[in-house]
């Protein structure tokens, strides 16, 4: 089994930049700071002033915080140029601008989620000006004080299973028998090792679901037969309590090891991406 620990590193291919979403509140003509918009990372209470020390944002400015009803927003001025509504779509355009962007973006959530319970939102999450900010954390108050309560001593974890890719020895047989049933005949039957890795991964999904809070699935594409990097077969993330991380991952790995030809990748702990509410934020 492959296994990554690292947030940054994965952050390219399941982390805050594959998600991203243009959530654009524009400035008016009149705005204070009309020169600039709110960047917002996320949502948390009972904040450290102390953990925002030294942390910059995706535009390279200071983090700060907006607070009502006992919330805290963490936010950061950045340029209406570079960072507006009508700035961004070109930019989250760019394989390596959304790269950079959702690094610095998961870096200041990352450093919040370090000292407690935190809602990330969506990268590209802009506003205004702190006030309509504020009326966000009013208008949402329960919305939120709930999810920050749900998340509280808990993380994310990815789990990705890929199957081997199929054989290129003309001697390898691409279908591999089944000794748990058999046709009319009596005879074994013949399964596509495909099929039979994706019985694999629901076996594993099933048994890391009893350990896990909440989990989120993602469709499994149909198999490349030439995908050097083998078939997807189980794309998975995973809400746990942070005292169960080692047992899942110890779970991941048997689980695997148990069938041949299957190899996981399992990233995290992450903020809980996946898991915030999908109303608009």
């Amino acid at each position: 089994m492959s296994q990554t620990m690292s947030q940054t590193q994965a952050i390219g291919n399941r982390g805050v930049a594959t998600r991203a979403s243009c959530r654009c509140h524009a400035a008016r003509p009149g705005d204070r700071a009309a020169g600039q918009v709110v960047w917002v990372y996320a949502i948390t209470c009972d904040l450290d002033p102390g953990q925002l020390l030294g942390l910059t944002g995706v535009g390279g400015e200071p983090v700060r915080t907006v607070t009502e009803t006992g919330l805290s927003a963490v936010v950061g001025s950045v340029d209406a140029a570079a960072f507006g509504e009508t700035s961004l779509p070109g930019l989250l355009a760019d394989p390596a601008s959304i790269e950079m962007v959702g690094r610095a973006h998961h870096d200041v959530v990352a450093r919040i989620a370090s000292g407690g319970s935190v809602v990330p939102l969506r990268l590209a999450t802009i506003y205004r000006d702190d006030l309509t900010v504020r009326a966000l954390l009013a208008e949402r108050y329960a919305e939120l004080t709930f999810l920050l309560q749900s998340f509280e001593g808990t993380e994310e974890w990815g789990v990705k299973v890929h199957m081997e890719s199929w054989p290129d020895s003309p001697g390898d047989d691409p279908y591999a028998v089944s000794s748990s049933s058999s046709g009319p005949d009596g005879l074994p039957v013949r399964q596509p090792r495909w099929q039979q890795a994706e019985a694999c991964a629901d076996k594993i999904d099933r048994a890391l679901n009893g350990i896990a809070i909440a989990t989120r699935r993602h469709p499994a594409p149909y198999p490349q037969f030439d995908d050097i990097e083998g078939w997807l077969v189980l794309n998975s993330v995973y809400l746990l309590d942070t005292e169960r991380a080692a047992e899942f991952g110890g779970l991941v790995q048997r689980l695997t090891e148990e069938h041949a030809g299957l190899r996981a990748d399992v990233t995290g702990p992450w903020p809980p991406y996946s898991f915030v509410d999908r109303h608009e934020v």
